[in-house]
This record gives structure tokens, C-alpha cells and sequence, in this order.
């Protein structure tokens, strides 16, 4: 049911097209659009080709099967609207076949909504089929999931890769397969859990590592620093020690200095040595010398990647260092990769994105597919990892 050629020889067709919309929103807001807007080429270019265009998509994580009103995807059609410059129908029910109603986009109503969507039930795979002609796949996002919009659909449809999808995956291989050097990454989180693999399979590539979050407290204690209250994960340390131990263990470019603060509110920001660290304080920004310590190494640097705020953006001045860096990496010649929502409405709010290589609109896919993981639906269209 896969096709290996271009969506964009589809002609006269209902096409079903899934998409991840699932952007952030607050208090009704949507606060980045940047996967709405990086989905509106794939939508035009099938509008040209006189299609008529139902998007499926999932939006955050609601109990399987119940309708939840603050995750319903009517609040993106507006912006959908705007940007593709079409009226587009809302269908909340639209399982059992949806109406244009004089239109030429159907938005469906969120697809989780769905008993057996996760679970990738053959039946409702087979019965969202019933509703296009053929199914173009263009949600990088959920390329890890094996669920029946993801996957299970292509069982039953003849099915096309999106342009999308495709750019996401040229743009992944080349950080890969580039022998541009010095090649610089920076790896940030709550949990090391999340990202051991990761660092692993890109310390071997990478001539600069550079850490931030629990994921750098956690290297941070096991190098033996006081890190006061920080965020750790002491299950880890024997992981982070081994590192350290390893002879790619002079690529890891430890701060200097780091932002902390000592009361719950975080309303006491002082900047301290590394060595100089209270046990009643909370590291939550890397430090003024770190930075510039960072920023010399990403001049230098030829190609970057990039997955994670450095500290904890939500309150200023602890977001400070991955302003900074943020500003760095647009304004070096480097080839830029950027991968994981918490960093894009940063960027966004900088207004850099255009000043890096690749924006992703994938998070865990991109770092699966990058870890060397087969991505379901991406092995069953002959996408493979170089």
C-alpha cells in the first residue's frame, strides 16, 4: 500500500492527511504555531491539485475515547484558516464520514479521541481508511508511535510520504553523515533517564558535548560538586561516572559558574563558581562565564545540534543562558539543527527561526530516529537512517 513517489501526483482525490498538530497552548492561547505553519505547504500544494483534504491529528493526552473539551483541536482552526487562507470545516464526529459542507479542508476532531488509537486497533484503522481516497503520512512528531492514525491506516490505503516528513528525515541524516567539523552538541533535561542513550550515541561524534538541566546536575555530582537542592537523578550517577571515565570524557565542557537561587520562589538569582555551590541552593541557569565559554565553542563550531533550554526558561534570569546561546548559534555560519518542542517558542520569541538550518517539528521521534530506533511507519515507507 506504500508509494514511493511524490503525494504531489495526487489529482482530483479525497485525500486523508495526517498531520501533528499539537502545538502549546495556555489559558485558550496558542503560544507557538510553528507546526501549524510548517504543515500548510503540504496542505496548498494538494489544494493545487484540485484535492479535497480531511486532516487528522491528535493534540495533548486525553483519556482514550472521551471527548475533553480543553482538548479539542476547533481551537487551532482559526490559525489553520489564516494561514492556508481556506475556510476549513470542523468535524467532531467524523468517524463514520465527514461533509465539506462547500469547503475543501475537513479539521477532524482530535484523533486520541478514538478508543483503540494508541493501541493501533485493526478495526478503526480501517474504518478512518473508509474516509479518504488515499493517505499521505506528513507528522514527523508521531513517526515513533504505532498507532492507527500513524500507522494502521497504510494497511488499508495506498499511502505517500509528505514533504515534510521527507525534509525532516534529509535534515536528520545529514547531521548523521556530516564530516563537517568541529561538530558541537548540546544536550538538555530533567531526567539523564531520557537522554542517556543520546549522549552516548553522539559523544562519539561530537568533538564539543555541552550538558544542561538535571542532566548536567547529575554529571555535576558525579564529578563530585556540591549541587545543593538541583534537580538529579542519583540512580544515574554510576551512568554519568562511566562517562566521565571514557575516553571521549574531554568533549564534555563543564560550566564554570552556574545561576542559583536558595528560596522556593526563585526570586534571589546570584551567580556562583562551580566550586563556591550551597547545599541550600538550586542550580537553574548556566553561569556569565559559562556562557561565554559556550558561545566561543559554537563560533567555532561547523555543525550543531541542538535539544533543550539550558535552564529553567520559565522564570527570568534563569532563562538567560539559552537566550544566549540561542543567539549564538543563529548568528554563527554553523549547519543548525534544532529538535524538541521546549526550545522552538524560544527561538520563536527571538525571532531567529529563520537563522537556523532545521527547526524539527519532532522531539522524541528525532532523537528515536537519531538514537538509531526503527520508527514504525517510517520502515514500512523506506525511510531509513543513513
Amino acid at each position: 500500500m506504500i508509494k514511493e513517489s511524490s503525494q504531489f501526483e495526487i489529482k482530483n482525490k479525497n485525500v486523508l492527511l495526517r498531520l501533528d498538530l499539537n502545538v502549546p497552548v495556555f489559558k485558550g492561547r496558542i503560544l507557538s504555531d510553528f507546526r501549524i505553519l510548517k504543515s500548510v505547504p503540504t496542505i496548498k500544494k494538494l489544494l493545487k491539485n484540485n484535492n479535497k483534504v480531511i486532516i487528522i491529528s491528535h493534540f495533548g493526552r486525553p483519556k482514550e475515547g472521551c471527548h475533553d473539551d480543553s482538548l479539542s483541536l476547533e481551537i487551532i482552526i482559526n490559525n489553520l484558516e489564516n494561514l492556508v487562507g481556506e475556510k476549513i470545516t470542523f468535524s467532531k464526529d467524523w468517524i463514520n464520514g465527514v461533509n465539506f459542507n462547500g469547503n475543501n479542508i475537513v479539521l477532524c476532531e482530535n484523533v486520541r479521541f478514538q478508543l483503540g488509537e494508541k493501541q493501533n486497533l485493526p478495526s478503526l484503522a480501517k474504518q478512518m481508511s473508509t474516509l479518504g481516497d488515499v493517505f499521505v503520512f506528513d507528522a514527523f512528531g508521531v513517526s515513533h508511535r504505532k498507532e492507527a492514525s500513524t500507522y494502521g491506516i497504510s494497511d488499508y490505503l495506498e499511502t505517500f510520504s509528505g514533504d515534510l516528513l521527507k525534509n525532516e528525515i534529509m535534515n536528520a541524516n545529514k547531521l548523521l553523515t556530516s564530516d563537517k567539523r568541529p561538530m558541537t552538541t548540546i544536550i538538555s533535561g530533567a531526567k539523564i533517564s531520557t537522554k542517556l542513550t543520546l549522549i552516548k550515541k553522539l559523544i562519539s561524534k561530537s568533538d564539543n558535548i555541552i550538558l544542561g538541566g538535571g542532566i548536567l546536575n547529575t554529571f555535576l555530582m558525579a564529578m563530585g560538586h556540591e549541587i545543593g537542592n538541583s534537580l538529579v537523578e542519583k540512580s544515574f550517577i554510576e551512568e554519568a561516572q562511566e562517562i566521565l571515565n571514557s575516553s571521549d570524557a574531554p568533549k564534555l565542557i563543564i560550566p564554570v559558574d552556574v545561576m542559583v537561587s536558595s528560596n522556593a520562589a526563585f526570586d534571589n538569582p546570584q551567580n556562583r563558581d562551580i566550586s563556591v555551590v550551597q547545599s541550600n541552593d538550586k542550580i537553574l541557569d548556566i553561569g556569565e562565564k559559562t556562557i561565554d565559554r559556550y558561545i566561543k565553542v559554537i563560533s567555532e563550531s561547523s555543525i550543531i545540534f541542538w535539544n533543550g533550554p539550558l535552564g529553567y526558561v520559565e522564570k527570568s534570569p534563569f532563562d538567560n543562558g539559552t537566550i544566549k546561546i540561542s543567539q549564538a548559534i543563529a548568528s554563527s555560519k554553523a549547519y543548525s539543527v534544532v529538535g524538541g518542542g521546549d526550545t522552538i517558542p524560544i527561538i520563536e520569541g527571538l525571532s531567529l527561526q529563520d537563522e537556523f538550518s532545521c527547526l524539527s517539528t519532532g522531539g522524541g521521534s528525532l532523537l528515536k530516529f537519531i538514537e538509531g530506533e526503527d520508527l514504525p511507519i517510517l520502515k514500512k515507507l523506506g525511510m531509513h537512517r543513513l
